[in-house]
Parts: C-alpha cells; sequence; structure tokens
C-alpha cells in the first residue's frame, strides 16, 4: 500500500492487490439521494490499481460493487457504485464508468472512455480512446474511439488470449450474421443460436438476450440489404427519418 491511500468503511480488499499513491476506495456513492446507509466495495485478488484511481460502494445497503481478480485501472480511472467487473479487465488512464455498469472479463477500455450508466461491455471486447458508450457493446469485438462504434473483432485481443483458428474462424462467421445479413433482430437471435449453439460464437446470443433498453452499438459499416437497422437508439433513428423526409 503506496502513501496517501484512503480504504473506507464496507470495503474488503482481497490479497496481494496493489494500491498506488492517492487512490480512494471505498467512497460513497455520486448520488443526489443517498440512503442512510450506503452499500459495500468488494476487490478480489492480485488487482492492481494505480495512482488517483477511484471506487465507490454500492448505493443500498444490501447491494455490492464488485471487482474481480487480476485486473489493472490505470491512473484516474473511476469506478462508479454498483458496477460489477471481471478478472482481467483494464481500465487505461482516465476512463470513467457510470453506475450499475458491467464489465466482463478480460474487457480493455482506451483511455478516457466513458460508459453510461446501467451499460454492458461484453468479454474479451476493446473499446478505442475516447469512446462514448451508451449502448451494450457485444463481446469479442473491437470499437472505434472516434465513433464508438464496432469496426470489427478485436483479433488482437482473441490472438493473446490463446484462441485457435477455428475459433476465430467462427466468431467471424457469427459477427457476419449479426451484421452482414440484415437479419431482423428477433431472426437474428433465432439463426445465431440454430447456427453457434455451441463454442465462443454461442455467448453472443446469450448476451443479446441479456439487453437493458438502451440497445447494442452498431457497427461503423451499415450492410446495404438491412431492413432495419439493428439496436438503434430512439434519438438516432427519428434523425434518420427527418434526413429521409428531407431527402
Amino acid at each position: 500500500m503506496a502513501a496517501h491511500v484512503v480504504i473506507k468503511q464496507g470495503t474488503t480488499l482481497g490479497r496481494e492487490t496493489m494500491v498506488f499513491e492517492g487512490a480512494v476506495l471505498g467512497g460513497l456513492p455520486q448520488h443526489l439521494a443517498l440512503p442512510p446507509q450506503s452499500g459495500r466495495l468488494v476487490i478480489g485478488q492480485r488487482n492492481t490499481i494505480r495512482e488517483q484511481v477511484t471506487v465507490h460502494r454500492a448505493l443500498h445497503e444490501d447491494g455490492s460493487t464488485r471487482i474481480g481478480d487480476d485486473c489493472l485501472f490505470m491512473i484516474g480511472a473511476h469506478v462508479a457504485h454498483d458496477c460489477q467487473l471481471g478478472n482481467q479487465v483494464i481500465l487505461t488512464n482516465n476512463v470513467l464508468l457510470g453506475g450499475h455498469v458491467e464489465i466482463q472479463d478480460q474487457a480493455c477500455l482506451g483511455g478516457a472512455s466513458a460508459v453510461h450508466q446501467f451499460g454492458r461491455v461484453g468479454r474479451l471486447t476493446m473499446v478505442g480512446a475516447f469512446a462514448r458508450v451508451v449502448q451494450d457493446v457485444p463481446p469479442f469485438v473491437l470499437t472505434d474511439g472516434d465513433t464508438g462504434m464496432l469496426v470489427g473483432l478485436n483479433r488482437v485481443g482473441l490472438r493473446r488470449a490463446g484462441f485457435n483458428r477455428q475459433e476465430v474462424a467462427q466468431l467471424k462467421a457469427a459477427y457476419q450474421l449479426i451484421y452482414r445479413r440484415g437479419l431482423a433482430f428477433n431472426k437474428m437471435l433465432a439463426a445465431l443460436e440454430t447456427e453457434f449453439p455451441e463454442g465462443p460464437a454461442a455467448e453472443f446470443a446469450v448476451y443479446f438476450r441479456g439487453g437493458n433498453n438502451r440497445g447494442f452499438v452498431q457497427e461503423r459499416r451499415q450492410p446495404p440489404r438491412a431492413t432495419i437497422r439493428l439496436h438503434q437508439s430512439g434519438e438516432a433513428s427519428a434523425g434518420q427519418e427527418s434526413k429521409r423526409a428531407a431527402g
């Protein structure tokens, strides 16, 4: 434990976790209506928490903010109340997570990226620097930092994680089904479950079925045969309808 570290009540810190100067762990949630008693912060083992990182405990007494094992939080990263982070997650410098965010195993978030509250980032996903994540990001993909949209599979991450050629080829085929066939959402889900019942690609359907009302991040390049734009927010849809009417 380095100098000027603050670990507040309600925090559990796993063994072999290193905490560097100025980090504050277990602070009160940043919320206008704080309850009389907040929840807990549970941090796993062998994590590295660098300078000026802040992690808040859960909003309500029966809740917990949870961080898995072997994670790396670089300088200035912030994890808000009730977030749930898996194992081997990397938050690079100045990453911001809103409340109730879920980050799955081995995801990596680029510098100064931000995830909207209740957002989800899938397993082995790489989020580009400065990205603004306002919809769920599926597993195994790469997002562009400028637009926040998908630009393909996270091939470097998959290779480093030990995925073989067959597994990567399966993920590529599933990705093309999702974003290139132009299927409506329910038909896309049914096709995923039929064509990829096992293997890593089977995780796509599970992830999509667990989504929230914000929808899912789209691919930066839209397939020309698409009958609808998958998982689009209402605001974006309205904007595009306006453009069509003006045209």
